[in-house]
């Protein structure tokens, strides 16, 4: 008889994309840059137009006065830009800095990627070369005229500045409160956990395919980075539709031997093609469907979130700093990333093509290694504080309810070991307070 397994289709991402996203988009100089090169654009226009038509009208009511004038409060302008974008790049530095040293390392992408902080540098830096541009094209023409519409618009862009000024310190000071940061980081892993952990209704019985006798070995690096062997890399995202094809198109399957956001060194075999003739399917083939980088991603990693939010605990928890309380507000926030998925099935790790054969295998995260990432090392780091070892006892008594089966005994252990762990490293006149279940810890 077949063996049969459980499947889903295997699910289509852009790596183009993806990678766009992560490395591009997502840095702090892209925004700023476009910014920079559309202001160039606009204003350069707005001074051929300013030439052409001499529309002093439209300026007198905004900023009236001479050419001299008008080229003066440019180049006040521009200066200004220089100071405030000092300001800007040193708020964000020290705030990186900060969060870096207080909460984690890993949650310094919190900050980079913060569309709040790219906008405010890319309308500073607009605003920058406006004014530059305005003093700069008043300068060269041969008869002196009023940029009308080209002052116009630096004014509309002062405003702005003043506004986005305002907006950015707002924002960083937010950022640097820990309960909005934790919510963030939270509420960024909610699209990798719901992936990683669909419904059962996702998944159906397929037979599963044959091992071939002899699978080939697939390189680790891909293609365009063969030059950098030496160099090791982290698997980001997969292309699994894609993927599933080019199986698909060879009559063969693929096994992935690493799983997204693990490292791939140069001895690390990435995956095993399984089929008559295991080398149709190119190693060129195989890594164009894999997204490599140098740090793990939220894209398709639910434990990287998880990873984050125990990390802020852990280093509240240390002697340097002493806060128990922000590792609460984080263990609550683990709690309900993992009670979000607490009664769907664990991933199979089977994926099927368009014609519902099963193609790629792949490793992935059980819910109770996901658990055992959030709990253990707040409960290792925090045994000694009664307001961790009452939340994690609460929060285990919760997620239990919610829970069936292995998990729910999984629970109900992990309680039971805090309860020990408490009682064996609190002093003894300690230990019944800290073994009482409760949420708010001690408020």
């Amino acid at each position: 008889m077949t063996d049969r397994v459980l499947s889903r289709p295997a699910p289509a991402m852009s790596l183009h994309r993806a990678r766009f996203s992560e490395n591009v988009a997502g840095t702090l100089w892209f925004i700023p840059l476009c910014s920079a090169i559309g202001a160039a654009l606009v204003s350069r226009a707005t001074l051929a137009i300013d030439r052409a038509n001499e529309m002093e009208s439209v300026v007198d009511g905004l900023l009236s006065g001479d050419p001299t004038a008008l080229a003066a409060t440019a180049a006040t302008v521009a200066a200004a830009m220089l100071t405030f974008l000092g300001v800007v790049f040193a708020t964000t530095l020290v705030a990186i800095q900060l969060a870096s040293s207080q909460y984690s390392p890993r949650i310094v992408r919190v900050f980079v990627r913060s569309r709040l902080t790219q906008s405010t540098l890319g309308v500073f830096l607009a605003t920058f070369v406006v004014a530059l541009n305005a003093l700069v094209g008043t300068r060269e023409a041969a008869d002196p005229f009023v940029p009308a519409l080209t002052m116009t618009v630096l004014y509309l862009l002062v405003l702005a500045t003043v506004l986005m000024f305002i907006a950015f310190i707002h924002g960083m000071v937010r950022l640097l409160r820990v309960q909005y940061l934790l919510r963030l980081t939270a509420r960024a892993s909610h699209d990798a956990i719901d992936q990683a952990f669909p419904t059962a209704a996702a998944y159906r019985e397929t037979p599963a395919p044959a091992p071939s006798l002899t699978p080939r070995p697939v390189a680790t690096r891909p293609a365009d980075h063969s030059r950098h062997r030496g160099n090791p890399r982290v698997l980001q995202a997969i292309d699994l539709a894609g993927l599933a094809a080019a199986a698909a198109d060879r009559h063969c399957w693929v096994e992935l031997r690493i799983a997204v956001g693990e490292h791939a060194g140069p001895a690390t075999v990435v995956a095993l093609v399984h089929g008559e003739d295991p080398a149709e399917l190119s190693d060129e083939a195989v890594h164009s469907h894999l997204l490599f980088g140098s740090e793990r991603t939220l894209l398709q990693d639910p434990g990287f979130g998880l990873r984050q939010l125990v990390d802020t605990a852990s280093r509240a928890l240390s002697p340097a700093i002493n806060d128990p309380t922000t590792a609460v507000q984080a263990l609550l926030r683990i709690e309900d990333l993992l009670a979000r998925v607490a009664r769907h099935p664990d991933p199979s790790g089977w994926y099927t093509d368009e014609a519902g054969t099963i193609r790629v295998h792949m490793v992935e995260p059980g819910f109770v290694r996901l658990a055992t990432l959030g709990l253990t090392e707040i409960l290792h780091y925090g045994a000694n504080a009664p307001q961790v070892t009452r939340c994690l006892i609460a929060v285990c008594a919760d997620l239990a309810g919610v829970a069936t089966g292995e998990r729910q005994r999984f629970f109900e252990q992990f309680r039971r070991r805090c309860i020990d762990t408490a009682v064996d490293r609190m002093p003894p006149d300690l230990a019944e307070l800290a073994i009482e279940p409760d949420r708010m810890g001690l408020g």
